[in-house]
C-alpha cells in the first residue's frame, strides 16, 4: 500500500512540475512578444513625433539629388556577349580593357586613333569595359557578370567562363553608338597579332577537318572489308567453320559516328567563327538613361533621411551616450 501511495504522489508531483514548466514558458513567451510590441510601438511614436524634422531632411536630400542630376550628363549603356577566337579569354578581356584605361584618363586623342573615329564621336564615350562571366554551378551556362572584379579564385564552387566575355559600352549620346560599335570591331579585327592568331586557328581547323575525313574514309574501307569480304568467306580451320563476330564491325560504326560528329563541330566553328571574336549576343538597344532623375532623388533622399534620424537619436539620447562613453 505504501508503495502505491508513493508512486501516486510522485506522479502528481511530476505533473505539477510539468504544468509549472509550461506556465513559466508561456509567461516568458508572452513577455517576449510584449517587449517586441512595445518596442515597435515606441519606434512608431518616436518617428511620428520627429516626422517634421525627418521630412525636412528627406526634402533636403531630394533637393541635393535634383541639383546633382541637373549638373551631370545623362549616359546610356549597352552590353554584348562575345567569344574570343584564337586568343584566350583573359588576354582578350585585358586587350579591350586597355580602352577602359584611356576612357578613365580621358585620353581622347589616343582613343580616337585606336578606334579610328573622329574626336566628336570619341568625346561622347563614357566608358568601354570587358568583364568575366561567372558560372555558379559549373553547368556551362553563365549565371552573373563580375562587374566589380570580386570573383574569388579560391572558391572552387564557381568558375570563370573561358569561352565568352561581356562587353559594356557607356555613351553620353546614344546617337553615336553605331560609330563606336564600328570602332570596336576595327580595334579588334585590325590588330595584326589577333588577325594572325585567328588565321592560324582557321588553318588548324581545316587541317583537322582533312585528317578527320581521311580517318572516316579509312573506317569506311575497313568496314567494307568486314561486311563484304570476311562475312562472305567464313574461316575454315581443321574442318571447322569459325563464324566472324559482329562485335568489331559494330565498334567501327561507333568510331565513325564519333569522327563525323567531330568533323561537323570543326566545320561549324570554321563557318561561324571567322573573325577574331564571334558575337553571341549583340549590343542591346540604348533606350533608357542609366542615371535618371529618380535615381538621384531617391538615393540622396534616403541618405539625408538616414543622417537626420541618426542626428536626432544622438541629440535626444546624448546624456545616456555621454555617460556611457565617459563612465568611470
Amino acid at each position: 500500500m505504501n508503495t502505491t501511495n508513493d508512486d501516486n504522489l510522485k506522479k502528481k508531483t511530476d505533473e505539477i512540475d510539468l504544468l509549472e514548466l509550461f506556465s513559466i514558458l508561456a509567461h516568458k513567451i508572452s513577455q517576449f512578444f510584449n517587449f517586441i510590441f512595445r518596442t515597435i510601438l515606441a519606434i512608431v511614436v518616436f518617428l511620428i513625433r520627429k516626422s517634421p524634422i525627418l521630412v525636412l531632411f528627406a526634402a533636403a536630400g531630394v533637393f541635393i539629388g535634383y541639383v546633382l542630376f541637373s549638373n551631370s550628363k545623362r549616359f546610356y549603356s549597352s552590353e554584348m556577349v562575345a567569344q574570343p577566337n584564337g586568343i584566350s579569354n583573359s588576354d582578350m578581356i585585358n586587350y579591350i580593357n586597355d580602352l577602359n584605361k584611356l576612357c578613365k584618363e580621358k585620353n581622347y586623342l589616343s582613343l580616337s586613333q585606336t578606334l579610328n573615329l573622329d574626336d566628336s564621336i570619341v568625346n561622347k564615350i563614357k566608358d568601354i569595359q570587358a568583364f568575366w562571366i561567372v558560372d555558379i554551378n559549373k553547368d556551362g551556362s553563365g549565371d552573373y557578370i563580375d562587374y566589380k572584379s570580386s570573383f574569388n579564385l579560391k572558391d572552387t564552387t564557381q568558375q570563370l567562363m573561358e569561352d565568352r566575355f561581356q562587353l559594356r559600352v557607356e555613351m553620353f549620346d546614344n546617337s553615336a553608338f553605331g560609330y563606336v560599335t564600328e570602332g570596336l570591331y576595327y580595334y579588334i579585327s585590325q590588330n595584326p597579332y589577333l588577325k594572325r592568331l585567328n588565321e592560324i586557328r582557321k588553318d588548324e581547323l581545316k587541317e583537322l577537318i582533312s585528317i578527320t575525313s581521311r580517318e572516316i574514309n579509312k573506317l569506311d574501307s575497313l568496314q567494307d572489308v568486314e561486311y563484304f569480304q570476311k562475312s562472305k568467306q567464313p574461316l575454315i580451320k581443321d574442318n571447322q567453320i569459325n563464324l566472324v563476330s559482329e562485335k568489331e564491325t559494330q565498334l567501327y560504326y561507333r568510331d565513325k559516328l564519333a569522327l563525323i560528329s567531330k568533323k561537323q563541330e570543326y566545320e561549324k566553328e570554321l563557318e561561324l567563327s571567322t573573325e577574331p571574336i564571334t558575337v553571341i549576343k549583340n549590343f542591346t538597344a540604348l533606350a533608357v538613361a542609366e542615371n535618371p532623375m529618380m535615381k538621384y532623388v531617391v538615393k540622396y533622399g534616403i541618405y539625408m533621411l538616414s543622417l537626420g534620424l541618426l542626428l536626432i537619436i544622438l541629440f535626444d539620447y546624448r546624456k545616456i551616450i555621454l555617460s556611457t562613453i565617459f563612465k568611470k
